[in-house]
């Protein structure tokens, strides 16, 4: 059995992007394939289902192709098509981004706040928090 594909930040992001934009049917063997195409990844529905993400990113497009007209795209002049999607692209990388910081700013707030119970570092916190050499310009 092959081991699972790894998908890293950027390209969750991208993936997201894809999904956020998506026209028409979306199922996991199209999406998987345009992926493919796109991006010359080629990676299974399993690998994306198990990514919080992108499986959420997934059910909420289905979701909302369900309810939404498919043709409103089709009254807006076609040279504001290409730029609403490509702005569709971005708010939802942006979002996702956001998302990834929000996370990581808790991760460091739990850390430091972890470092406040260690007694070697009791009264000490400017020390692992000071500027290192190599963060200088």
């Amino acid at each position: 059995m092959p081991a699972k594909t790894k998908i890293t930040e950027d390209v969750q992001i991208e993936i997201e992007g894809l999904i956020s934009t998506w026209k028409g049917k979306l199922t996991w063997d199209l999406l998987t394939q345009k992926i493919q195409i796109e991006m010359g990844i080629r990676i299974s529905r399993q690998t994306l289902i198990s990514y919080k993400s992108l499986h959420i990113a997934y059910k909420h497009k289905k979701t909302m192709l369900r309810c939404k007209d498919p043709n409103i795209l089709d009254e807006i002049p076609s040279n504001w098509s290409a730029l609403i999607e490509r702005l569709k692209k971005l708010e939802s990388q942006l979002e996702a981004k956001n998302r990834i910081i929000n996370e990581q700013k808790r991760f460091l707030q739990r850390v430091l706040h972890n470092a406040t119970e260690i007694p070697a570092l009791k009264g000490n916190l400017e020390a692992l928090i000071a500027e290192r050499p190599e963060d200088k310009f």
